[in-house]
């Protein structure tokens, strides 16, 4: 899949042959709020030889994170474009031990990103209203755990995940300000849900993302 990303970057900057100012840059950061809503759920991080707890998750969570990297975009028709990209996305759910009041678990949740993006720019004025919609594919990588404990070495662990794509329609709207011939501000905020993995029968917990998507783009 990196490799197809690549491929479609290729093909958006050779196309800038093509017609002046027609692709653009951005660098990316988005702030997230992420709702998930667990089934009765045991993790077991690697112990690494430490006596290790299990995780055990249910019910509604909220994780607060971010993702940030960058995207390249290709105008293709007045008002149209399509974008792709490769960010990375970091979440950390916190909760209390199973014994209240004792320590607390930490889940950072990691994965590449790639984005693929159709955008709509309905005015050409300097403010204009802009608009996106696509597919998130995350590919996850290890997750981080830290359990402080009181009177206890805090344990760093680590947990594995399956191995991806995971998909996740995107849905963003918002605003493009012109800041010069070169530079724009875009603003989004954005939801997205996940759909899951496909195949091998594996089930996903109910999950949705509430992001603000920040983009400074270049204009070539």
């Amino acid at each position: 899949m990196l490799k197809k990303l690549c491929v479609v970057l290729s093909l958006l900057l050779s196309a800038s042959a093509f017609g002046q100012r027609t692709i653009s840059i951005s660098a990316t950061v988005a702030p997230a709020l992420v709702r998930t809503n667990y089934n009765r759920t045991f993790l077991y991080p690697e112990s690494d030889g430490q006596v290790v707890e299990p995780i055990f998750l249910a019910g509604m969570t909220n994780a607060t994170g971010y993702s940030a990297g960058l995207t390249v975009c290709y105008a293709y028709a007045p008002g149209w474009s399509v974008a792709a990209g490769i960010w990375y996305g970091q979440t950390t759910l916190q909760q209390a031990r199973p014994v209240a009041g004792d320590g607390t678990t930490a889940i950072r949740s990691r994965a590449v990103r790639l984005p693929l993006l159709l955008n709509y720019q309905p005015l050409t004025r300097r403010l204009s209203p802009y608009f996106s919609l696509g597919l998130v594919l995350d590919f996850p990588l290890t997750s981080r755990v830290v359990v402080t404990r009181p009177g206890l070495p805090t344990q760093r662990l680590r947990l594995r995940t399956d191995a991806g794509p995971v998909f996740k329609p995107m849905l963003g709207a918002g605003g493009r300000y012109r800041l010069n011939d070169r530079f724009a501000l875009i603003v989004q905020p954005v939801w997205v849900y996940t759909v899951g993995r496909f195949g091998g029968g594996q089930t996903t917990n109910s999950s949705y993302e509430v992001s603000v998507l920040t983009q400074v783009t270049y204009q070539f």
